[in-house]
């Protein structure tokens, strides 16, 4: 890692510690619920589709099972045993050799244990799909050496117990517990779908949590929102337990916070004043999303779909990547991302990883709950292809940032909070793909790949042929024994440039309408086949935001729901990046497909740039908001 990207992390966590410690001021005038409801009022709403955790086979032809095998080597190659071990062995008094101790930093030296969350996300997930016997092995090997960990009072985390108490008075500079509770729960969720003791030491740990004399500390904590979801996940596993949602709801839950996002208010995101505002609110709205499911209270709802609207129209870029991050350098400068500020070169620091995999997994709840709104899908698609998939470096690490101009973030396998939340959506790449249902299938992104479901008992098999996003051409296939009605709805994307025809058997027989799904309500037979080409386009976004340029409009430029960077050499003429000479209303008259490269497009009259997809973007530089326009006849002002 270079030594500004140390810094700025360094900055970052002690900017982070002084904003928590001015948050403890606050908690008084700012308060958590207190109080927890009775079960027995509860109304669960369940969900109208779910993904699958099982049954996906990706394609060889597709970009999903590359990353998948990218990130099964950057697990192997960064996560070994006893490192994950060390600090839980430690803290249980069994004197691991010092030569096991990880040579992480602070991403475990502050944060002990984190490394194991992060291996237990990827693996966990990873195993769901693909057949690793090493990455299989290492698990349970990991999840062995916890239970071997774990106290009698069920106590399973790596530091020790009293680091919990976060009052002010206690609180150990550095030490986040409540992001680690976070992490290492994440992984034990994750992993108890291909090993069900790793939930055993789930329901132990959340049990001493539920008991925790601490609890009251714990929102005002640095990092506090993020042990929210610890809490909820817990509850929907086969062992929870209603005290999981209680202790949520008495120590984390605050309705004055609600009660602002419900009704839009901006500072509920950019001024939250316990803890430092950043993209981590979006791991709370998981959780709050967890608690409609699990009551029914419809307060849980407005508030997340009022988040929901904050998020995407004042603090998302052009791309999906998430535009609230940790705060810039030099100390006190952009420190909280104001609404619609769009930063694009303040240090890098934009488009933090996290943030996406948060927003991913929020709008995958939501999508469940409404499968039939295709906001939901959208999302979750241009944050796969424009900031997971792009921040992954094949299998040397990943990226923290996904920066917007001028050279990518160099990636890191040190354990940061970006590579383990990207490492858990790489792992669960499969399951997006698709939503069952009982009534039939949703078809929610292109991806070449095979999905066996059940329909009333009955084995169904569709297989999905193409090579999106190259080409848009897209084929499905059935297999089943016997004939059988069922709906299978399939996306047509918001970013599609005209409305799509869909065909059975090669006739016609629906026209799916941009932005929603259209319905194939029938009698199915074996093969059976349905053939679409998605309507993909340009489409381009002038820039607004707080690294406008006088004079000069910069433009973003899109193809289907891929983010286009510039590529080539930049800053001829401060503070231009770079000028595009060329209308910007007239993109088919100078952009042109580069033979034999897909998505590639050549610039009439340029022959230094190309643009490219943001996702196959290395070592170039380039930028994704070049200022567009036709070069007047003064020429001074550009290159």
């Amino acid at each position: 890692m270079k030594k500004s990207e140390l810094a700025a992390i360094s900055m970052a966590a002690v900017m982070g510690l002084a904003i928590a410690s001015v948050a403890g001021a606050r908690l008084s005038s700012h308060p958590t619920r207190g109080t927890a409801s009775d079960p027995a009022t509860w109304k669960p709403v369940g969900y109208q589709a779910v993904a699958p955790t099982s049954g996906v086979t990706l394609d060889d032809n597709g970009l999903f099972k590359p990353g998948m095998e990218n990130n099964i080597a950057y697990l192997l190659n960064t996560c070994q045993l006893n490192q994950m071990l060390y600090y839980f062995r430690k803290r249980a008094g069994q004197n691991p050799p010092l030569s096991d101790k990880p040579n992480l930093g602070w991403w475990e030296d502050d944060l002990p244990g984190a490394c194991a969350g992060r291996f237990m996300m990827g693996a966990g997930n990873t195993l769901r799909w693909i057949t690793q016997p090493e990455l299989h092995k290492r698990l349970d090997g990991l999840i062995d050496g916890l239970e071997a960990c774990c106290e009698p009072n069920g106590y399973i985390f790596a530091c020790p117990p009293e680091q919990f108490d976060e009052s002010p008075a206690k609180r150990k500079p550095g030490y986040q517990p409540s992001y680690v509770r976070g992490q290492l729960v994440r992984g034990l969720f994750d992993a108890g779908i291909v090993n069900k003791k790793a939930h055993d030491l789930l329901r132990s740990g959340a049990d001493w949590i539920n008991h925790c004399e601490y609890g009251p500390n714990f929102i005002d904590a640095s990092a506090g929102l993020e042990g929210h979801i610890a809490s909820t996940l817990p509850y929907f596993t086969l062992l929870g337990r209603p005290e999981d949602l209680q202790f949520a709801e008495k120590y984390y839950v605050l309705d004055w916070w609600m009660e602002q996002l419900a009704a839009r208010q901006d500072e509920a995101i950019w001024k939250y004043p316990l803890d430092r505002p950043h993209e981590s609110e979006i791991s709370a709205f998981c959780a709050y999303l967890d608690h409609y499911r699990a009551t029914g209270d419809k307060k849980y709802l407005d508030a997340m779909l009022g988040a929901w609207d904050l998020i995407h129209d004042k603090w998302q870029h052009v791309g999906g990547s998430i535009a609230i991050c940790e705060p810039g350098l030099p100390a006190g400068y952009v420190q909280f991302f104001p609404p619609k500020s769009y930063y694009l070169t303040v240090l890098g620091h934009t488009g933090e990883l996290c943030g996406s995999a948060f927003w991913i997994k929020f709008n995958q709840r939501f999508q469940q709950l409404y499968p039939m709104e295709e906001r939901y899908t959208n999302e979750i698609e241009t944050s796969i292809y424009n900031v997971a998939l792009a921040n992954q470096a094949g299998a040397r690490g990943i990226r923290y940032h996904a920066r917007l101009e001028g050279s990518k973030a160099s990636p890191t396998a040190t354990s940061t909070c970006c590579e383990a939340q990207g490492t858990r959506i790489y792992g669960s790449l499969p399951e997006y793909i698709y939503l069952t249902a009982a009534d039939g299938l949703y078809v929610n992104l292109y991806e070449p790949s095979t999905i066996k479901w059940q329909i009333d008992g009955k084995a169904v098999s569709l297989t999905m042929k193409g090579k999106f996003p190259f080409d848009p051409h897209v084929t499905l296939k059935l297999a089943m024994a016997k004939a059988l009605a069922m709906k299978i709805r399939v996306r047509v994307p918001a970013w599609a440039s005209k409305d799509m025809p869909i065909a059975v058997n090669g006739q016609e027989i629906a026209v799916g309408k941009r932005g929603s799904y259209a319905v194939l309500d029938r009698t199915w037979a074996d093969r059976d086949t349905i053939r679409f080409t998605l309507p993909m386009d340009f489409r381009m976004t002038q820039y607004t935001g707080a690294d406008e340029i006088p004079g000069h409009a910069r433009y973003a430029l899109e193809y289907g729901p891929l983010l286009l960077a510039a590529v080539g050499p930049l800053g001829r003429v401060y503070p231009i990046p770079l000028h595009i000479a060329h209308d910007p209303a007239n993109l088919h008259g100078w952009l042109k497909p580069l033979p034999d490269q897909p998505l590639h497009f050549a610039i009439e009259g340029d022959p230094e740039h190309v643009f490219m997809p943001y996702f196959q973007v290395e070592e170039q530089t380039f930028t994704c908001f070049p200022v567009i326009k036709p070069l007047r006849a003064e020429k001074q002002d550009y290159p």
